[in-house]
């Protein structure tokens, strides 16, 4: 057997072998960035003590193949945005809340990850 056969039968293996494998989807998630879960806020030392206002940033990302996919985003029960995209986003914003206990969440519905949430406090 030749050496151009012997190479044209191996490729020939390889291609089927990479046409034969499955295909894997990118993984659709969601990701909250920040706040921390549990965490408090402002971060300062000594902490902060009780707040009756602070500004917090909050970071998600969202990452679901095509499109267009939609994405809600929030504090507590009210959304505070939400848009439209596709196989990515990234989003941060600042907002102003009370002192307490708070809930930021992401929804981007059952086919881009579904929903996630973080539990943390302004002041203490």
């Amino acid at each position: 057997m030749s050496r151009k056969t012997r190479s044209s039968k191996v490729s020939a293996v390889v291609a089927a072998a990479i046409l034969a494998a499955p295909v894997v989807a990118s993984a659709q998630q969601v990701t909250i960035v920040y706040p921390v879960d549990e965490g408090t806020y402002p971060i300062t030392d000594p902490g902060p003590g009780p707040l009756f206002y602070s500004y917090l940033t909050a970071s998600f990302s969202v990452t679901c193949a095509g499109g267009p996919n939609v994405v809600e985003w929030g504090f507590d029960d009210t959304v505070v945005g939400s848009t439209r995209f596709y196989d990515q986003i990234s989003e941060q914003q600042v907002w102003k809340l009370e002192g307490g206990r708070h809930r930021f969440w992401v929804d981007a519905g059952p086919y881009c990850g579904g929903d996630e949430s973080v539990r943390f406090e302004i002041g203490s």
